[in-house]
């Protein structure tokens, strides 16, 4: 009988992880949002756009908003005007959130579709 390099079984185990993962059942989704959705997470990052920073936090405040006003074409939640720039959006949102400090724990794609929809709101 040959036998295995004593590497072999730890090999196994890594190459087994992924599809154990898979199979195992996946917990409820909690109500606390992860931190790194929270809108007190982008908060910085969208600071940082609006002082004219280049850096991923920033891109990702924008990124996340360019989103959100994509998907909007098909759900109508807030109407801006047809110039209105991501300078705009981000500081509206901004705002937003620096007035209801309750709701930095908060999902930031939430909050940010609520305050976008309470500064221009569709008309009926």
């Amino acid at each position: 009988m040959t036998k295995l390099p004593p590497v072999f079984p730890a090999l196994i185990a890594l190459l087994l992880l992924p599809v154990a993962l898979l199979l195992s059942p996946i917990p409820a989704r909690s109500q606390a949002v992860s931190r790194m959705f929270s809108a007190d997470f982008y908060l910085t990052g969208c600071k940082d756009f609006l002082a004219g920073k280049s850096n991923f936090f920033g891109g990702r405040c924008v990124g996340a908003i360019e989103v959100l006003d994509a998907l909007n074409s098909d759900t109508k939640l807030f109407c801006p005007p047809e110039n209105a720039t991501n300078l705009q959006r981000v500081q509206t949102i901004v705002s937003y959130i620096e007035a209801r400090p309750e709701r930095k724990s908060a999902d930031f794609r939430l909050v940010a579709n609520e305050a976008m929809s309470k500064a221009w709101p569709c008309k009926k």
